[in-house]
């Protein structure tokens, strides 16, 4: 297998966890061949949200951990944002909407130029936060994820989102944002999707990333065939341990579910080598 075990988005903080090097070195072990970094909350490493130097600082923290990644073999790369939690962040801090939105679109122009310059592979997280909250937030977010996707277009990046789990009408929605900005929805990664709507993001073009640690869900998706990629979402905080799946977990399940006829060869080279290939593209050859 070209690139054995693929773990499409990943965690790595040193400040509170393991850090990128131990997290490689363990997946690598338990027969990961290829990693995906994303940023984490800016206050994750110590930052303030809506500070342009924190989040400068939480793109190269990402980016390095890809590095190490790769220095040690693996396939990877970083995808850079802000996730939609800042947005929250700053509202409640007294921010108007539009500072917020100002505030990260220069956030996704910032991400676009890491790509631009070969230190990414995408943006992300963005998008809509999960938890229940008003719908002017959801309609800033909105209009900060339609950014997102039209700069995605611009580079030829892929594109994380954080989004609610709301059945076929989060599908829906971002197929339908993705159609308007004019990217190619397939570089569009539906971050920890519901396993059950593997399928039907997969039939709107767009890419199901299904979380391998919620129970039940791989096999969900895998009903509809292999059209998704996995993830293990590992948050590396020593203080919330078993909070998600770490990565070597992830890979030792995939290896267990092949053993056990769950999922053919040729179905795990499907979700781990070619639609990798498909969100990434030549970034990752």
């Amino acid at each position: 297998m070209e690139f054995g075990v693929f773990d499409n988005h990943a965690h790595a903080n040193e400040y509170s966890g393991y850090g990128a090097a131990e997290v490689v070195r363990k997946f690598k072990a338990a027969g990961g061949g290829g990693i995906i970094f994303v940023s984490l909350l800016t206050w994750s490493i110590g930052g303030r949200p809506g500070d342009k130097e924190w989040v400068i600082r939480l793109y190269d923290h990402t980016v390095r951990n890809a590095e190490v990644a790769r220095r040690a073999g693996l396939v990877s790369g970083a995808v850079v944002g802000v996730h939609p939690a800042e947005c929250v962040k700053l509202l409640e801090a007294g921010w108007t909407p539009g500072e917020v939105e100002e505030f990260m679109r220069w956030a996704v122009d910032l991400a676009a130029r890491y790509v631009e310059e070969g230190r990414a592979v995408g943006l992300g997280e963005f998008g809509r936060p999960h938890w229940p909250v008003s719908d002017s937030v959801v309609e800033l977010c909105n209009k900060v994820t339609l950014y997102v996707l039209e700069r995605a277009k611009d580079v030829d990046a892929a594109v994380h989102l954080h989004l609610e789990r709301g059945g076929t009408a989060t599908v829906d929605s971002i197929a339908k944002l993705a159609a308007e900005a004019g990217v190619d929805p397939r570089r569009v990664v539906m971050h920890h999707i519901e396993g059950a709507l593997a399928g039907y993001a997969y039939s709107k073009g767009l890419s199901p990333s299904v979380p391998m640690g919620r129970r039940g869900e791989f096999e969900d998706a895998l009903r509809h065939g292999p059209v998704f990629v996995v993830e293990s979402d590992y948050i590396d905080d020593k203080s919330r341990p078993g909070a998600v799946i770490p990565p070597w977990t992830l890979a030792s399940k995939f290896k267990q579910y092949v053993a056990r006829g769950v999922l053919s060869a040729d179905d795990m080279y499907k979700i781990c080598v070619e639609n990798v290939k498909s969100i990434y593209k030549w970034r990752l050859l």
